[in-house]
């Protein structure tokens, strides 16, 4: 098995599913492997969607015996708010959800409207480049 085709095959059911794929790693010990799957999507990310995916991704590997007779285990998941945003797709997904972002000298919590091009704006109006922030996470409202 070629590790970039259960990539790409990953990644067109995420996207078929019309969720962003926010993480993925597969960990290999001995003859297993792990395979974890975070995703999330505009609003928030159910566990029927969580499920649907698994389901589909575990169909891909058995029908097209991708991992040879290895055993796996699957996790598809939602990243969980406790998880530093940090990339695109993590600014992408967390729009319309409250903020807790640090600055070098200052902490902002606030609803995330938008985000574009390292961008991201928030519902006071505050306007806050990427690359400033030392930390940023969700928080529940």
């Amino acid at each position: 098995m070629e590790i970039a085709d259960l990539d790409e095959i990953i990644r067109k059911l995420v996207v078929g599913e019309k969720l962003m794929l926010v993480d993925q790693t597969m960990t290999t010990i001995g003859r297993s492997h792990i395979i974890r799957i975070l995703v999330d999507c505009q609003g928030r990310v159910t566990i029927s969607q969580c499920a649907r995916l698994s389901r589909k991704v575990k169909d891909a590997i058995d029908t097209d015996m991708l991992l040879n007779g290895f055993n796996y285990r699957l996790e598809v998941s939602s990243p969980g708010v406790g998880r530093l945003l940090h990339t695109e797709v993590d600014w992408k997904r967390t729009i319309a959800r409250k903020l807790r972002v640090e600055l070098d000298d200052e902490e902002i919590v606030d609803w995330l409207e938008h985000y574009d091009a390292g961008v991201l704006t928030f519902r006071s109006g505050r306007e806050v480049a990427v690359d400033a922030i030392r930390k940023a996470l969700e928080v529940l409202e």
